[in-house]
């Protein structure tokens, strides 16, 4: 059976192109353009995993992390970002997501970084 993924990017190109790279392998269940439409979405769909943008309205993807830990734990968390700040990732890291990846590398380890986190281990871009 395949992973189900929920997606959250405010950009529709962006959000386009994770979908289509995540859609080889994973059943892409539910998109959202806001870090709030991505809570409720995954309280009401439960996906195994949730990519998330870091930077969204309503609830940036640290902020909505943080209320996917609490609400749904069995929900893991990947964060997608062009930022590359080791604060960033930290934070990231710290509120509960076990991915974070560039964007500049979402072909090359977005699907690696949703498996480990299926799997509860964390990944991170290395470039």
């Amino acid at each position: 059976m395949k992973l189900r993924i929920l997606v959250a990017d405010d950009n529709q190109k962006a959000l386009h192109a994770l979908v289509t790279a995540l859609s080889l392998e994973f059943d892409v269940i539910a998109t959202a353009t806001d870090g709030r439409s991505a809570l409720e979405e995954i309280r009401r769909l439960q996906p195994s995993v949730a990519v998330l943008d870091l930077n969204m309205p309503e609830l940036n993807g640290i902020e909505a992390t943080r209320e996917i830990v609490r609400q749904c734990p069995s929900c893991a968390v990947v964060i997608c970002s062009v930022a590359k700040d080791p604060e960033l990732i930290e934070a990231a890291l710290a509120a509960g997501a076990l991915g974070y990846v560039f964007k500049a590398s979402l072909h090359r380890h977005l699907s690696i970084a949703v498996k480990h986190a299926a799997d509860g281990k964390s990944f991170i871009s290395g470039d």
